[in-house]
């Protein structure tokens, strides 16, 4: 489960296109993530949905990432839209997340996939805590279901 697109291969593309799959999140500084987000905006679809994904739309990036079947290897299409992705998970948990679960599942070597899935789940956490301001999390929400 390590085959990954060849070199010749990645050449035509730019290479921002891999940065979801060869970066940890705490890699991403603004500069990075500009870079990113300036490609994302370069595309042009007529497709709704990547379209949408394109903009912002940080639960649509998540729906095409999970519909998307996982590849035997990856190419420009996982590229596009894993990327879409990684734009979103800069500052939405959730996208975060499914970044996450979904290099768990990639065509990469077992050590990147590892380590590239663990540092989105800590920028979720990170996010997820951001989001709460100086507060700390519920109460409510660390408790199991059968103590509610």
């Amino acid at each position: 489960m390590s085959k990954t697109v060849s070199n010749d291969e990645q050449e035509s593309w730019p290479a921002v296109l891999t940065y979801w799959r060869s970066l940890p999140a705490e890699t991403f500084d603004q500069c990075l993530q500009d870079e990113v987000a300036s490609c994302v905006r370069g595309v042009m679809t007529t497709m709704g949905d990547l379209r949408s994904a394109i903009e912002g739309d940080a639960a649509t990036a998540c729906s095409l990432a999970l519909r998307m079947t996982i590849p035997a290897r990856i190419g420009p299409h996982v590229d596009l839209v894993m990327t879409t992705l990684l734009n979103c998970a800069f500052v939405n948990p959730g996208a975060a997340l499914v970044l996450s679960n979904r290099l768990e599942q990639m065509p990469l070597p077992w050590r990147r996939r590892a380590r590239l899935s663990t540092s989105w789940k800590v920028y979720n956490i990170y996010l997820a805590r951001r989001s709460y301001g100086r507060r700390s999390i519920p109460v409510a929400l660390l408790r199991r279901d059968h103590e509610r």
